[in-house]
């Protein structure tokens, strides 16, 4: 197996985020198949640089002619991602450094939802906010009994704009409507139910290896047309994303401006020290 980790060495277009720096995750090559694996440790977050690193990686594996599917995985014992780096976001003023966040979240989506091969979520423990909303990009996603999906942006203090379209186009306005302004919990069956998963594996069954097995089988249809389906699917999605984009900088920009409230909310979960 070969490993690759970004940022990528190759040539890419100029209208693709580049972050020179960022380190965001490892693929490792099982066959005609990507595996990447998120930088970090125990439960996953995603800092500003992280999601450009997952970015320019799945940039890179979407051009690399031999790779004909890509899973998406949190790493063995780990959570797929429990949202942003809280030690990043406890410190935002309101200013730049929003943009420059919700920038590298929807670029990470975009490049996600935009490339031409499969993608597979493999989502163990907990999946929440961010983990959530890059999951709900991929094409296919599978789960555990102990998968945990929330989405709870509102009772944290802060804004739950670019789930809003992920969630209504994938699960529908109903389960979208309870997750976000709710702010509960989806358990394996509920979120299979719901939609929110597309296939449960067995317990004590390897995850990874079920995501395998489902990207191998998608990465079997014939190119055209899956990429050219994936495309029309979604082409809507990808234009909600660009407005959720401008929303979501300027109610963040306004929300942690207006005071220390979501500020101190984030201090409540990771404490005083960064």
């Amino acid at each position: 197996m070969r490993t690759l980790h970004s940022p990528s060495a190759t040539h890419e277009p100029h209208d693709r985020p580049r972050s020179p720096e960022a380190h965001g995750g490892t693929a490792v090559r099982n066959g005609p198949l990507a595996i990447i694996e998120f930088d970090g440790e125990g439960h996953n977050t995603f800092s500003t640089d992280k999601m450009r690193g997952i970015t320019e990686l799945v940039w890179q594996l979407g051009d690399t002619p031999d790779v004909e599917g890509l899973v998406l995985y949190g790493g063995d014992g780990r959570s797929f991602g429990v949202g942003g780096d809280f030690n990043e976001v406890k410190d935002f003023t309101g200013g730049s450094e929003v943009n420059r966040w919700i920038d590298a979240c929807v670029d990470m989506y975009r490049a996600v939802l935009s490339i031409s091969k499969p993608t597979v979520a493999v989502i163990d423990k907990y999946c929440i906010g961010i983990g959530l909303q890059l999951a709900l990009c991929a094409d296919w996603r599978i789960g555990t009994s102990t998968s945990d999906l929330r989405m709870p942006e509102l009772k944290l203090g802060i804004s739950c704009i670019l789930g809003a379209p992920l969630l209504q186009r994938r699960v529908g306005p109903a389960v979208a409507n309870r997750m976000i302004i709710g702010c509960d919990r989806w358990l394996g069956t509920t979120a299979l139910s719901d939609g929110l998963l597309d296939e449960l594996v067995a317990a004590h069954s390897d995850p990874l290896a079920a995501g395998c097995t489902r990207a191998q089988a998608l990465a079997e249809y014939q190119s055209v047309p899956f990429a050219r389906t994936k495309a029309f699917v979604n082409h809507d999605l990808l234009l909600d994303m660009e407005r959720a984009r401008i929303a979501a900088i300027a109610g963040h920009r306004a929300g942690f401006a207006a005071g220390d409230a979501a500020q101190q909310k984030m201090r409540t979960i990771v404490g005083d020290n960064p």
